[in-house]
């Protein structure tokens, strides 16, 4: 059965009960001044993924192409996201025309212990944006990476999620690089994490308008559990998926 619009598992573009079926508006949010595209390539130990995170006010939609051991093909998937339910993503099959829901339960607050080390180690221009390289250390995790303050809009929908999810990135190093004034989007990084090494880092940002329909479940697809139908990775896979896109919408 499907949800209620008006419930926390809301589906982006299913009517409500006595509602007409349409597709999400965008501009029902308040205005951005971003509105387009970033490309970004992530690798881990469990795969590697090519990224496009679309972002239109407060919704972004995340195409991601996925290669994960020992899966036999890459997994093509999108994942919506509003921020202002962001313990709820929607993952959608658009070759099997499915979608599921992936809710994450409520996170305990951050602890202020363990505060991490930030040291700046120089600044410059990546894709045209002024970005500072810096680090942050805590006890079993390193961070290295390149920041700019010049694309506030993502940055603003990135925080207000893992503010409201912990368990979305690493809400901890964001308040530390807020309380030092290094605030800004990741463009380029590399963790180490008990000894498990990621990197992502930004390939193309490109400011175009962005359809609604792209934020919008269509109204034809059919919902399901994940994993149902077609490929059925083994719950080892699926946490890894997991991580991948969690990751993904906010890299440590």
């Amino acid at each position: 059965m499907i949800p209620s619009a008006s419930g926390s598992d809301a589906i982006p573009g299913k009517p409500s009960s006595g509602q007409a079926a349409q597709s999400v508006d965008a501009s029902d949010n308040v205005p951005s001044a971003f509105e387009g595209a970033i490309d970004m390539i992530l690798s881990m130990e469990e795969g590697a993924a090519d990224l496009t995170l679309r972002m239109a006010g407060d919704r972004a939609r995340l195409d991601m192409r996925l290669t994960v051991a020992p899966l036999p093909e890459p997994i093509r998937m999108s994942v919506l996201i509003d921020a202002k339910t962001p313990r709820t993503v929607f993952l959608v099959n658009d070759r099997l025309k499915t979608f599921s829901a992936i809710t994450q339960p409520e996170a305990p607050a951050a602890s202020a212990a363990g505060k991490p080390a930030l040291k700046e180690l120089g600044r410059g221009k990546i894709l045209g944006y002024n970005s500072v390289h810096l680090t942050l250390t805590s006890p079993g995790e390193s961070i290295d990476a390149w920041i700019t303050p010049e694309l506030p809009d993502v940055y603003r929908v990135l925080k207000r999620l893992q503010e409201a999810n912990p368990q979305i990135g690493n809400a901890g190093a964001f308040r530390a690089l807020e309380a030092a004034g290094k605030s800004g989007m990741p463009m380029r990084l590399t963790v180490i994490q008990d000894g498990r090494k990621a990197a992502m880092e930004v390939k193309k940002i490109e400011r175009r308008a962005q359809p609604a329909s792209l934020f919008a479940v269509p109204m034809d697809y059919k919902r399901t559990e994940f994993g149902a139908g077609g490929l059925q990775p083994s719950p080892e896979q699926i946490e890894d998926l997991k991580r991948i896109i969690e990751g993904a919408l906010n890299p440590q």
